[in-house]
């Protein structure tokens, strides 16, 4: 499950029903944390994050919003996702599938990212936190963002997938 540009703003750069519907789940993300109660909406969920090489800062990013709502994450080791770009693609995705509840990937091959996602049973998303993901293209919409409008995003995202 992957949020393509076209999913989320209109050719003029509005946002379309799901982005908006994303907007107004990080306003009211925001508002929460703002008041200094953001209850864990994703206590008991957990994200793996996956890539070839080292721990990237904008899977961070992701990490530090996730964590955020309570969830539990883990980064998989580059070791694990070379294994399993071998032979044992599709039942290290089923594997990963039972032990997480959604995966974020980056640097991690087109064929093993398919296998993921057609194999996992859970949503895998392709550099969730990057600058140049769909997502961060609907950080003008938000309104007053206070510099932690990605994190917001993310939140929102992360609630909308596992929720």
């Amino acid at each position: 499950m992957d949020f393509h540009a076209a999913l989320l703003l209109t050719p003029d750069a509005l946002p379309t029903p799901t982005g908006e519907a994303l907007l107004h789940m990080a306003r009211s993300l925001r508002a929460m944390a703002c008041a200094g109660h953001t209850p864990p909406l994703l206590d008991r969920k957990h994200l793996g994050l996956l890539s070839r090489h080292h721990r990237s800062p904008s899977q961070g990013a992701v990490e530090h919003a996730a964590r955020g709502l309570g969830a539990r994450v883990a980064w998989v080791p580059a070791e694990a996702v070379r294994v399993a770009e071998g032979p044992g693609a599709r039942d290290t995705a089923r594997l990963l599938g039972r032990l997480y509840d959604v995966l974020d990937c980056e640097d991690v091959p087109a064929g093993l990212l398919r296998c993921l996602r057609e194999d996992s049973g859970v949503p895998v998303y392709e550099g969730l936190g990057r600058e140049d993901h769909p997502l961060a293209r609907l950080l003008p919409c938000l309104d007053g963002d206070g510099g932690d409008g990605h994190r917001f995003l993310l939140q929102a995202m992360l609630v909308r997938t596992l929720l």
